[in-house]
């Protein structure tokens, strides 16, 4: 069964001691920086003062300064990067800075946390002997997670300790869910590999494909004498259509109750609940994440 962090274990006294580094000012980066900062926490915005973020960043009463100087001064640094396959925080190329600073400006006790597993996966992103490392991944961009937040919900999270050198990367870890809002939905315990895992096989086994499918449809349909708009529509405006209703009602809602498709209804699968115990895994998995989805619901 999948361990869900419990809320009655969060203790933000753990935070109110310390200073969260958040590196960075794109939309994922704020709704940390905000969230925390909203739940009593002291944020510092680690990004260069005479950039496009730092003006943001000021205009929310956020202390903006270099990036080494916040986590010179911080204890727990927040490094948004992206998953497999999708624009991450800090480009690229600018994890090496990251990595440099990781190793010149924390010290033993201090708590690492990044937003994907995948620069850890590629050793692009270590820690220092003694520092901890963690995972807090928000499930929806950060325009969502800022929204949920001020609405007083809370988007769910997946949440890993990769290294916990000081005994207390757990406690801290829960503690910066609870600050974020996470655990007002639910925070799934997983490893920093199997996040890593799954972004990487979905987008070669899923996304890839899936646009080379749309690609090809629409080439296909166009080369066949149909409008290149009419061809647009059915490829890419349809297939927007069907996901959108599966991601908030779930895959039963266009393949039926065995939520397969071209297969027929079960025998006797006439009813919604006999529809759900007929579903598949996937489908049954799909009922318990949206279940954490608040604006899905």
């Amino acid at each position: 069964m999948t361990s869900v962090l419990d809320p009655g274990t969060a203790d933000l006294t753990l935070l109110q001691d310390r200073q969260v580094a958040v590196l960075g000012f794109d939309a994922m980066a704020a709704a940390h920086a905000l969230n925390l900062r909203d739940s009593g926490v002291d944020v510092r915005v680690g990004t260069s003062p005479d950039g496009r973020g730092a003006a943001r960043a000021e205009m929310e009463g956020l202390t903006v300064t270099e990036p080494a100087d916040a986590v010179a001064h911080c204890d727990v640094v927040l490094v948004p990067v992206g998953a497999a396959g999708r624009s991450p925080g800090p480009r690229e190329q600018d994890l090496d800075v990251v990595q440099a600073l990781l190793h010149e400006h924390t010290d033993p006790g201090d708590l690492v946390v990044v937003t994907s597993g995948e620069p850890v996966r590629t050793g692009r992103l270590t820690v220092p002997d003694g520092v901890d490392l963690a995972m807090l991944r928000a499930v929806g961009d950060g325009e969502r997670v800022r929204e949920e937040y001020l609405d007083g919900r809370g988007c769910p999270a997946l949440v890993a300790v990769a290294r916990d050198e000081s005994g207390a990367a757990w406690a801290t870890l829960t503690a910066y869910a609870a600050a974020m809002g996470a655990l007002r939905s639910g925070a799934i315990v997983t490893t920093l590999a199997h996040e890593a895992r799954a972004a990487r096989y979905a987008e070669a086994h899923v996304f890839a494909p899936l646009w080379a499918g749309m690609e090809s449809a629409f080439e296909a349909l166009v080369r066949s004498g149909v409008e290149e708009e009419v061809a647009y529509l059915a490829v890419v405006h349809e297939l927007k259509a069907r996901v959108d209703q599966v991601h908030a009602a779930g895959l039963a809602t266009q393949f039926g109750p065995d939520a397969a498709p071209g297969t027929e209804p079960v025998d006797g699968a006439r009813s919604r609940r006999a529809a759900q115990e007929a579903a598949s895994p996937l489908e049954q998995v799909g009922r318990r994440v949206r279940s954490m989805m608040s604006w899905i619901r």
